[in-house]
């Protein structure tokens, strides 16, 4: 049996109020509770909440509520059912296109389509290496007139959405 250390949380605090104290977990907040002020304030200020709950009006629950909502959820789960076989469809259907490909072009077919696709790699890998040579420098001379292109669009834009926008006034009273 273990006993609390510090002060009691939020939810030991909630439990007690409730009489549901765990004693593996919750060992010696009673006694805490009646020893320390802070915690004696918390649990208190749950029992008043507790009390205030206690006295509101329920409110009158309509005819049919229960069946409505659980048509809904049934309504819900129908859809989510659906889109799942929907996926699942979909997804056999690419890969039977896929395993049809690779039957229709055979092994040597599917190496010349994996060498393609690695010769496209290289190429791009090339263009980038080529492009962090060239980019700084272009952006770098082209940088103020980007930022000037930039507020001549901007500034017209903002200053109509701040027309459409309305305005907040405050009375006195």
């Amino acid at each position: 049996m273990t006993t609390i250390s510090g002060h009691l949380t939020d939810a030991m605090a909630q439990r007690l109020v409730d009489g549901m104290l765990d004693p593996a977990t919750d060992a010696g907040a009673e006694a805490h509770a009646r020893e320390c002020a802070a915690c004696a304030a918390l649990v208190e200020s749950y029992r008043i909440l507790e009390g205030a709950l206690d006295d509101l009006d329920l409110p009158e629950v309509p005819g049919g509520f229960t069946a409505a909502v659980l048509d809904r959820i049934d309504a819900l789960e129908a859809t989510r059912a659906r889109e799942r076989r929907v996926a699942a469809a979909v997804l056999a259907g690419l890969l039977g296109a896929a395993a049809a490909a690779v039957l229709v072009s055979g092994v040597g077919g599917l190496a010349t389509t994996a060498g393609h696709v690695a010769e496209g790699l290289g190429e791009l890998s090339r263009m980038v290496r080529v492009g962090q040579g060239v980019v700084p420098s272009l952006l770098a001379a082209v940088r103020l007139p980007l930022l000037v292109g930039a507020a001549a669009c901007a500034i017209p834009i903002l200053l109509g959405l701040a027309r459409l926008m309305p305005v907040h006034r405050t009375e006195t009273i």
